[in-house]
């Protein structure tokens, strides 16, 4: 847990960029290349989400967004979800975990039965916080498409 408290609250425009810079450099950290026009153009549009399907969460300590999530939806009751980090500085304080519970929430207040994500193996803190939260791991995905594993999670189950 923090020192100081986070606030966990809906994003704003203003958000974007600083969550651009961190997400850009984990993923940098991890070796691998943003795609701004490709898997990662929902967060280059961070903050500005119009969609009412979705929502998109920021993590802050001291009004600054350290941590960062995307739910939005996909069709029949299920929603994905995304762009699910923690700045390096802060990660190991609880705040992955409270952004994650948020998030699941969000998605079974807005009435999804089911989430889903696409994570990369590599991000072994993250994926030990899905499978100790209760996702289960689905079938790995094709090796050049980036992400390699799913998880999915019954909303009724979670809570």
């Amino acid at each position: 847990m923090t020192g100081q408290p986070v606030e966990i609250r809906r994003a704003r425009p203003e958000d974007g960029p600083v969550v651009r810079e961190f997400v850009f450099a984990t993923l940098r950290a991890y070796g691998i290349t943003p795609e701004p026009d490709g898997l990662d153009a929902d967060v280059v549009a961070f903050g500005s989400a119009a969609d009412p399907g979705s929502v998109e969460l920021v993590a802050c300590l001291d009004g600054r967004p350290v941590g960062s999530v995307v739910v939005s939806e996909k069709r029949d009751g299920l929603a994905h979800l995304s762009k699910f980090f923690v700045h390096a500085h802060y990660r190991g304080r609880g705040i992955g975990r409270m952004l994650l519970q948020r998030a699941v929430a969000e998605a079974s207040g807005m009435g999804y039965r089911q989430l889903d994500l696409e994570p990369r193996s590599i991000y072994r803190e993250a994926v030990h916080l899905y499978e100790a939260s209760g996702w289960v791991r689905g079938p790995d995905l094709p090796d050049d498409y980036g992400p390699d594993r799913t998880y999915v999670l019954d909303l009724a189950d979670a809570g």
